[in-house]
C-alpha cells in the first residue's frame, strides 16, 4: 500500500489561472487540477503523453483543431475528455473553479482491458 500525502505533490500554480497538484511515477502522471474562474489555458498538444482528464465539479469549454478547423464542446461534471493528440486548450468561462482530474500515461499499444477488466482477487 502506497499513500501520498497533499503536502508531497508537486504543487504548480500557473499565472494562466491553472492550479494543480501533481502526483509522478515512473509509468504514469496523476493530477488534481483547478482551472480559476474566468481563464484560458494556452493551446498546446502532446507527443507522446496520452492524457485522460474527468471532470469533478464546474465546466469547461473543450477547443481543439481538427484538419485545420477549431472545433468546442462543452462538458461538465461527470464528462471524460481524451484529447489525443491534437492541439487543445481549456476554458472556464463560468464565476466558479472547475475541478478535474487528468492521468497522463505513455501507451504500449497492447489491448490490455483483459487483465484490467478481470484483475481482481478476493482474499
Amino acid at each position: 500500500m502506497n499513500i501520498i500525502l497533499q503536502d508531497k505533490a508537486r504543487f504548480f500554480d500557473d499565472p494562466e489561472g491553472r492550479r494543480a497538484w501533481i502526483y509522478g511515477f515512473s509509468e504514469y502522471e496523476f493530477q488534481y487540477d483547478e482551472q480559476q474562474s474566468r481563464t484560458v489555458l494556452k493551446w498546446h498538444h502532446h507527443e507522446k503523453i496520452w492524457e485522460t482528464i474527468y471532470i469533478i465539479e464546474g465546466e469547461l469549454i473543450t477547443r481543439w483543431k481538427e484538419n485545420g478547423e477549431e472545433k468546442e464542446q462543452a462538458v461538465k461534471a461527470g464528462d471524460l475528455i481524451e484529447p489525443g493528440f491534437v492541439s487543445h486548450t481549456f476554458e472556464n468561462r463560468s464565476d466558479g473553479v472547475t475541478k478535474f482530474i487528468a492521468v497522463k500515461l505513455v501507451l504500449s499499444g497492447k489491448d490490455k482491458k483483459e487483465v484490467i477488466e478481470k484483475d481482481k482477487v478476493y482474499d
